[in-house]
């Protein structure tokens, strides 16, 4: 079975200074043509009602992107703050597979731009293991992520903090650790609100234990942190996110 529809999640950023923009680039691998694509964009979190806005005229191998408050006009006012993002994808042609796909988020403020790339889209509705055995159209369908770790860094620069998104109407409670020398060390995040997302500072005592390094600008510290494979699932992702240590600004960010 080839799935019509996939999606990814990913977190944007509304404030007074700082604006998201997403860009998406539905593919389906070495298939050609330019069928039609609808983009079903929903947004959720802290402080605002989950929504859900639909965008026509995308195009199969044809790059799309659109500023968030155009497409969500309450987050100019009514808003503020890290929200979870939903992006599905798909197309009412047959046998397309749409798990190629790719979307990429930019963070936009009168400082600089930020762009970073989403979690691998997943099918919707159809079991990613059973796509995996089968493949898809006689190929491999897309590998399932075997890892889900990420660096953790403090110094002067930069700090770190993990991102975790729930797009399901359940609380969850993520199993996530950090690396102490050769032990894993359960990272104590509570718990995960149902159509939530959530920024979590990596405190310093996570590196109390870390090896420090001689860098050209001081001491750099770096600590593995890694997501349990059974918490992750088609409703949450997680990102570490890197912000300037005195302004808090975002500087770059990575998926686990």
């Amino acid at each position: 079975m080839v799935p019509q529809s996939v999606k990814a999640l990913v977190f944007c950023i509304s404030t007074p200074t700082i604006k998201t923009r997403v860009h998406f680039y539905p593919s389906a691998g070495s298939s050609t043509g330019h069928h039609s694509i609808a983009c079903l964009f929903t947004l959720f979190g802290k402080g605002i009602e989950k929504r859900s806005v639909l965008l026509d005229g995308g195009r199969l191998n044809q790059p799309d992107g659109v500023r968030l408050e155009d497409a969500f006009p309450h987050l100019r006012t009514e808003a503020s703050g890290i929200f979870g993002l939903e992006i599905e994808l798909s197309c009412q042609q047959g046998r397309i597979p749409l798990q190629s796909s790719l979307a990429a988020v930019e963070l936009v403020s009168a400082q600089s731009t930020v762009m970073y790339m989403s979690v691998p889209f997943s099918p919707v509705g159809v079991d990613p293991s059973a796509l995996e055995k089968a493949g898809v159209d006689g190929q491999a369908a897309a590998p399932r992520r075997q890892s889900f770790m990420g660096i953790g860094l403090q110094d002067s620069a930069f700090s770190t903090s993990l991102v975790m998104i729930n797009s399901s109407g359940e609380s969850v409670r993520p199993a996530i650790s950090h690396r102490s020398g050769e032990h894993a060390v359960p990272l104590q995040v509570g718990t995960l609100a149902a159509d939530s997302a959530m920024e979590i500072p990596l405190e310093d005592s996570l590196f109390k234990e870390s090896v420090p390094h001689e860098c050209v600008w001081g001491l750099a510290r770096a600590e593995k942190v890694s997501v349990d494979a059974n918490s992750i699932t088609p409703e949450t992702a997680y990102y570490l996110m890197y912000r300037d240590a005195a302004t808090k600004r975002p500087l770059s960010v990575c998926a686990l």
